[in-house]
């Protein structure tokens, strides 16, 4: 199937919940998501191995926020924003972005991000998107020393040209150091 032959793009995502230490499935969580007008051709592109997307990595991030998702979002509704205190200066980062795994199974991408016990430990996640950006780009989200003002943390497409592939909501997990969070994100073609 080349990309000229893609006609519907369907998105599902699947929320597992486990016990940190058993690794026991505690709840699971699965629902269409919305694939967004970008990432229609990205996840087309990637389907078809498109090498443009070499120099670019994929990457997953969790939200607080209880919205509904559209074909043009650009960002979480509600992004993780932290911050910190040095020499008197408040910096926010956003740390809990992933990147993700990728598999193929025939006409379907499986994109999956786990977050760790120790990982998002205290918020109740609601949201998540999948993303493409350079490395370099998500990285200085994170870094805790490079943004004074929250602002620009609220916007991954301004901020470092990222580009929004999907976006789902879902009934919230409260993240806690006894649990294991996967999200999965697939995507199919036909």
């Amino acid at each position: 199937m080349s990309i000229k032959e893609i006609r519907n793009v369907k998105g599902r995502v699947k929320v597992v919940v486990r016990d940190a230490k058993t690794g026991e499935v505690i709840r699971v969580i699965e629902k269409d998501n919305v694939v967004t007008d970008v990432g229609r051709a990205l996840a087309a592109e990637a389907y078809a191995r498109y090498p443009g997307l070499i120099s670019q990595g994929w990457f997953m991030d969790i939200g607080t926020g209880v919205c509904d998702p559209t074909a043009q979002d650009q960002d979480l509704c509600s992004p993780i924003i932290e911050s910190t205190t040095k020499d008197s200066t408040t910096y926010y980062f956003r740390r809990w972005i992933k990147g993700v795994d990728i598999t193929q199974q025939n006409n379907t991408v499986i994109f999956h991000a786990r977050w760790m016990p120790e990982e998002a430990n205290g918020f109740s996640i609601c949201e998540e998107i999948l993303f493409v950006a350079s490395s370099a780009g998500v990285a200085s989200l994170a870094n805790q020393s490079a943004w004074t003002s929250p602002d620009p943390l609220k916007n991954i497409t301004q901020t470092i040209g990222a580009r929004v592939a999907q976006h789902a909501s879902f009934s919230c997990v409260s993240k806690t150091s006894s649990i294991l969070l996967d999200i999965y994100v697939t995507i199919t073609f036909t």
